[in-house]
């Protein structure tokens, strides 16, 4: 790569550590003489040089009577300085009474010469919190999976295919599991016993994460909850790679949910259809549900909680069938809080040898690492890699996605200019 105007010393020698120490003290004692002497070596000082020791050395040499002091002050405005105050008020009281002033003056306060690097337009992480995923610990999951489907290429198609498998894994009972491990509830599956919609959710969420599909379970709940029996049914929510969507899965009744157009509905999306009377129905391979059937589960979304929270915009029934109480780490008014989109993308800036890079961050669980693209360039960065700008002058366009093992999620735009 050419030199770029904005490269930076990551490192400081030993000798110009010295150096600096020595002109820092010559200048805190206004030991005019000791600067102009030490001028020669303060020049090998090309960071500083410009902006600190040839201004001073400028106010040394107009002290001690040397007729250079103008053309080092004006050679050090030429290289772009414009910080008069950096000498506590030394330069106006050298060079203030001089004819020439008002000229050195005016070229003190012109503008400063343009940035060598600028960031115009970049991606930002959306504001809501990373989520809260139902999972197995960590050291399960491999046992999860060698139960269940393998992944398909599609994030969609691994999703939808879960829920089937799992909604057929056993005929619906009443009885429960009393743990929250996928791979107890199909062991004991594998025994002959059957369990209600809460296991239905505890496999499905858990087999979606498990298969890198971020999923929190959903406690799902009909108008009047706090009274009566039934009032309440587990399904899962999950996030899926390529449609950039939470979507609930059903794993009891093997659906999903989609509005008129036939598109994938979140929890809180489907919630807000169902109270404005807007058309969705249940969808799932095979026949679908009854209308009788639609009717019913589609009544469990008068309130809804997820594994990270739940919500009401006004009043909050916080009791269910009249002894259980809806316990929840969050309770908001907006449900967007609780929706982060994942294929979102933020940027840190920093230095990889020396030149101006910057380093992707996501908030998905699962990503792998990010997509960078250019006109004319591809290059994929792990978790945590880094890209380095072009130093070429004028202005450039890359997009930022995050990547997954289902492939690149919605890019966002990078535009920066060089000079």
């Amino acid at each position: 790569m050419a030199a770029g105007p904005y490269r930076t010393e990551t490192t400081t020698a030993d000798w110009l550590n010295e150096l600096r120490t020595r002109g820092d003290d010559l200048t805190r004692a206004r030991d005019w003489a000791g600067i102009h002497a030490y001028r020669g070596e303060l020049r090998r000082d090309v960071v500083f040089w410009t902006h600190m020791w040839g201004p001073w050395c400028a106010v040394a040499a107009h002290r001690i009577g040397d007729p250079g002091a103008y053309a080092l002050l004006d050679e050090v405005i030429d290289g772009g300085f414009r910080q008069p105050e950096v000498l506590s008020g030394e330069l106006e009281a050298a060079f203030g009474g001089d004819p020439d002033w008002p000229r050195l003056l005016e070229r003190l306060t012109a503008p400063a010469p343009p940035p060598s690097l600028e960031l115009l337009t970049w991606p930002v992480l959306p504001t809501a919190p990373p989520p809260a995923l139902f999972r197995l610990p960590p050291e399960r999951e491999p046992t999860l999976r060698a139960r269940i489907p393998a992944p398909a290429t599609d994030a969609w198609e691994t999703a939808t295919g879960l829920a089937e498998w799992v909604g057929r894994r056993w005929a619906h009972a009443n009885g429960h599991l009393d743990v929250d491990d996928a791979v107890t509830c199909l062991e004991r599956v594998d025994a002959g016993e059957r369990f209600a919609c809460v296991e239905y959710a505890l496999v499905l969420t858990q087999a979606l994460n498990a298969v890198g599909i971020p999923a929190r379970r959903l406690d799902l709940r009909q108008p009047d909850h706090h009274v009566g029996l039934s009032r309440g049914h587990m399904a899962t929510e999950a996030w899926i790679d390529g449609l950039d969507r939470w979507i609930v899965l059903d794993g009891q009744n093997r659906c999903h949910w989609v509005d008129s157009d036939g598109i994938p509905l979140g929890a809180a999306q489907l919630q807000a259809a169902v109270r404005a009377g807007l058309p969705v129905r249940a969808v799932r391979r095979g026949a679908g549900l009854s209308a009788g059937e639609t009717d019913v589960w589609r009544s469990h979304f008068a309130a809804v909680a997820t594994t990270g929270g739940t919500w009401a915009a006004g009043a909050f029934v916080p009791v269910h069938q009249e002894r259980g109480l809806v316990c929840t780490p969050r309770l908001e008014h907006d449900p967007a809080v609780l929706y982060p989109d994942l294929s979102g993308v933020g940027i840190g800036l920093d230095l990889v040898d020396g030149w101006a890079a910057i380093r992707p961050v996501t908030n998905h669980p699962f990503a792998d690492g990010f997509r960078v693209e250019t006109d004319t360039d591809t290059e994929t960065l792990p978790v945590g890699g880094a890209w380095v700008l072009a130093t070429d002058p004028g202005e450039h366009r890359a997009t930022v996605a995050v990547r997954t093992r289902y492939g690149s999620l919605t890019p966002h735009e990078l535009i920066y200019r060089a000079r």
